[in-house]
């Protein structure tokens, strides 16, 4: 149903490449998001995940560069263990501090890339646009529908689950996590379809598609699309349904308990919401 969607917009999803490393500790934790283009200029959409992932590397380095520095001021005498330890106090280094992260936006733009991310002040959604003195390397850009989507309507979504790329290390000489040409680079593309359930709204306006079928947290910023390739919103996150009635189910013993449930479900960014983000930021965009 969706094999010519597919091929449609598939050339203007990418994956964005991550791995992070906490304080105490040299394992690399790898992760990953998806970005779609809907232009021939450099314009993309994704998830305010990546938004707050760009913030959070540049704290984790002035954390990392800060504790390094004072570290390295105290004095080496018999109370240094115990100022150390008062150091990582202040500044709350702990082992669930992230230190280190690193990125990557995968087949974006080639040769000195600038990124200016620009997240939406209320709903989950950030623009995303790569100015470069060399070239874009993305081959295409998403349509957006003309008509609004319909409860009931079947759709897909199409990004990058799982971070399987393998092509980083930890430099023990320079004590930091970077990225290599050593090991695989490549993530595989993931389609995902559902139906659409209902559209939740708040106080101002429909924000979100739900849909069944929740995808895995590296389809955030996923488009989610209709059988003609049409987008109709953006992953954003999972919601939990907690089912009201009671379920009744038999245990191994025969004796009857209750167990009210629960569905994962998919959130959507609306449309309407991002098309209208996109002109009040002066980027052009397709519908049909």
């Amino acid at each position: 149903m969706f094999v010519n969607a597919v091929e449609t917009i598939k050339e203007a999803i990418r994956p964005l490449h991550v791995i992070r490393r906490r304080f105490g500790d040299n394992a690399i934790l790898p992760d990953i998001a998806t970005l779609f283009f809907v232009n021939e200029m450099g314009y993309a959409i994704t998830s305010k995940r990546v938004s707050s992932i760009l913030n959070a590397a540049n704290h984790a380095e002035q954390l990392l560069a800060t504790y390094k520095q004072k570290k390295s001021e105290l004095k080496h005498d018999e109370a240094y263990r115990f100022a150390l330890k008062r150091l990582e106090k202040d500044l709350k280094m702990t082992s669930d501090t992230l230190i280190q992260i690193r990125y990557a936006f995968m087949g974006c733009a080639k040769g000195t890339v600038r990124i200016q991310c620009t997240p939406h002040p209320k709903y989950d959604l950030a623009l995303l646009h790569f100015t470069t003195d060399g070239e874009y390397m993305y081959k295409g850009h998403v349509t957006f529908a003309h008509d609004a989507p319909k409860q009931g309507q079947t759709v897909c979504r199409l990004g990058f689950p799982m971070p399987e790329f393998k092509n980083f290390h930890f430099d023990q000489e320079r004590d930091e996590i970077t990225f290599n040409d050593i090991g695989s680079s490549g993530s595989s593309l993931f389609a995902l379809d559902g139906t659409i359930t209902r559209f939740l709204s708040d106080g101002d306006r429909t924000f979100a598609v739900e849909t069944t079928n929740a995808g895995p947290v590296g389809l955030n910023g996923a488009p989610l699309f209709d059988a003609e390739g049409r987008v109709v919103g953006m992953q954003s996150g999972i919601g939990l349904m907690l089912l009201g009635a009671d379920i009744k189910l038999e245990s191994p013993n025969k004796e009857p308990f209750v167990d009210r449930g629960a569905m994962h479900l998919a959130v959507h960014t609306h449309p309407e919401v991002i098309k209208d983000f996109l002109r009040a930021h002066n980027v052009m965009y397709y519908e049909a």
